[in-house]
């Protein structure tokens, strides 16, 4: 027999009210722990930023494994501007990622993060294996954390040039050239082994005037004398503790990552960061929407805006001749036609042109330059040199306008020359022989296979020098320096932006902001008036044609290696090769005239 078994208890009235309240007091204390974590804003650089990268997407990277395009370097420099205004009193600047900046870049980045913490804002810097760039942006900070397993390598700048002469005599081709100017070392690297004593003492001046630059930075930042900061870059390596020693970090922190370390500096695990760039979501396409946004041309980059706004003009790489774009350079053709485009349009009320250019042919230069006095006599214009704009890169900047440089930018460089590379005794080794027949002695000229005669190199002179009177000319109309000062300083010299400030090639130091506050000044604008980047990054389709079946005058024939990888890949390995890559072109490529070139000394590389 089944039981039931039901218990029944009376409460009074007054219980559940008292269990109440022991509950919520009991609650009380767990809502009291259960406080907001304090918000900081972190800002991590990574990868390669480019002034202002040409495509988003380069579908040549899918065929040889090439790495992530450059990021647009304005928008990081635009995302820390904006670290004065984030929430919170602590911006945390994580510096463990790899990423690259050129010298110019970091100036930007410097005086940008000098105004963060002038607003007010705390800035903390976490390192593991600082390099140079990283310690002049650590020394911005109010204070520096290192790990302390980590290191720093403090080198200071150094100079490289690769040399191509004993790898030509070996083929069996010689580089001729004519050239004006002691210092124009654009031609050393194919006529001499090793370079010269004058051209290397000349160089030694330059970097030692850039490296004052760096050496002021950290100095400052860290509150040591710049004696002693060059005596650490002589040091160059140090273990954490050591660093720390020397001032140049102000304290180890476990190898456990920024947040940790952050938290440690705070003195509080209630710490929550907050990615100063987030990422956008990612909305859901279908194929067909994915398609026709790729393949949807772009808004025309003169006439796309109908307010106000200021412009900064992007002429980056090496100048080439030619009428359909390359990416990477400068080519007359399309450059001309994007200046005279954003001359005709009304609402653009000032203009500076932002110049990263090794230089190139002077046929080339003169025609950008005079597309840029074109827009010159429509629109306030200032230029804003980046990390080099030498040579023809100067050249184009010879319009009697205002010039802003870097310290560290490399200018200058005013001189000429023609190279041709005569392969005679390469053809003498393959058992090959050519004859010209002519009506006169000048059709050898053409001749790979045999030096210039002396009446053709006297003509050949004659040119160069012709071309040479015409830089001095501009240049000297250009910043009202009689000719024989400014030939005094040409010659092919190259100079830091601090040198040609002090020697009157440029007219301040400063960055892009510097330049954009004398247009606005100039325009009579506003400081919110709008400020856009161009040329515009190119549609998939663009950049499609343009990469994947470029047009045979660009291309190089001998391009391919043994493993299939690009020659211009395998030299961009070890330095920059703008003007080498341009020079091969030409050579392989180039019509019966002889080209007479701007270019900066080749392979160039300031590190």
């Amino acid at each position: 027999m089944r039981r039931l078994l039901f218990l029944f208890a009376f409460v009074p009235a007054s219980v559940p009210a008292l269990l109440a309240q022991d509950d919520t007091a009991a609650a009380a204390p767990a809502a009291a722990t259960a406080k907001a974590k304090t918000k900081v804003t972190v800002l991590r650089p990574q990868g390669s930023y480019a002034d202002l990268a040409e495509a988003g997407f380069d579908p040549t990277s899918l065929l040889t494994g090439g790495g992530a395009p450059p990021k647009p370097f304005f928008e990081l420099r635009g995302t820390i501007e904006n670290l004065a205004k984030a929430e919170g009193d602590t911006v945390l600047l994580d510096l463990t990622r790899p990423f690259g900046l050129n010298l110019a870049q970091t100036a930007e980045l410097v005086r940008a993060l000098q105004h963060v913490r002038g607003a007010g804002k705390k800035l903390v810097c976490y390192l593991e294996n600082a390099g140079t760039t990283q310690l002049q942006l650590a020394a911005q900070c109010d204070r520096v954390l290192l790990a302390e397993m980590g290191s720093v390598d403090f080198r200071s700048l150094a100079l490289s040039v690769t040399h191509f002469k004993d790898a030509l005599d070996l083929l069996g081709v010689e580089a001729e050239m004519t050239r004006v100017g002691d210092f124009k070392g654009a031609v050393e690297p194919f006529v001499r082994s090793s370079i010269s004593p004058g051209l290397k003492k000349h160089y030694l001046d330059m970097i030692t005037s850039m490296n004052d630059e760096v050496v002021r930075r950290v100095a400052t930042g860290r509150k040591l004398s710049p004696a002693k900061v060059r005596e650490l870059q002589g040091q160059r390596l140090f273990a954490a503790e050591a660093a720390r020693a020397a001032g140049l970090v102000d304290a180890l922190v476990p190898y456990d990552g920024a947040e940790r370390a952050l938290q440690q500096e705070l003195g509080s695990e209630d710490v929550e960061l907050v990615d100063a760039a987030p990422k956008k979501a990612r909305k859901q396409k279908d194929l067909f929407s994915m398609l026709a946004e790729m393949f949807r041309p772009k808004r025309d980059d003169a006439d796309d805006s109908d307010a106000d706004e200021i412009v900064v003009l992007h002429l980056a790489g090496a100048i080439e001749d030619g009428v359909a774009g390359s990416p990477g350079n400068i080519v007359s053709g399309p450059a001309v036609e994007a200046i005279d485009a954003v001359a005709k349009n009304a609402h653009v009320k000032g203009v500076v042109v932002r110049v990263n250019s090794p230089g190139g042919s002077a046929t080339a230069s003169e025609a950008v330059r005079r597309a840029l006095l074109r827009l010159a006599a429509k629109k306030p214009l200032v230029y804003s040199m980046g990390e080099l704009a030498a040579s023809g890169g100067y050249w184009i900047t010879c319009i009697g306008k205002p010039i802003v440089a870097e310290p560290t930018t490399i200018t200058g460089s005013i001189g000429v020359f023609s190279m041709r590379f005569q392969a005679g005794a390469l053809m003498r080794r393959l058992g090959v022989h050519t004859d010209v027949v002519g009506l006169d002695e000048s059709v050898e000229m053409d001749a790979i296979d045999r030096p210039w005669t002396d009446s053709a190199r006297a003509r050949m002179q004659t040119f160069v020098d012709d071309v040479y009177e015409r830089f001095v000319r501009i240049a000297s109309e250009s910043r009202k320096l009689p000719p024989d000062a400014l030939r005094a300083i040409a010659g092919g010299r190259v100079w830091s932006g601090a040198q040609a400030l002090q020697l009157g090639l440029v007219d301040k130091v400063g960055g892009l902001d510097d330049a954009l506050a004398m247009v606005r000044q100039q325009a009579g604008v506003k400081d919110d008036v709008e400020v856009r980047h161009l040329p515009q990054p190119k549609d998939f389709a663009s950049v499609i044609m343009e990469r994947m079946f470029e047009s045979q005058a660009n291309a190089l024939p001998l391009a391919a290696t043994a493993d299939g990888t690009r020659l211009d890949q395998v030299l961009g390995l070890f330095t920059r090769t703008d003007g080498l890559l341009a020079l091969l072109r030409n050579a392989l490529h180039g019509d019966d005239q002889g080209t007479v070139w701007a270019l900066l000394p080749l392979d160039l590389a300031v590190r």
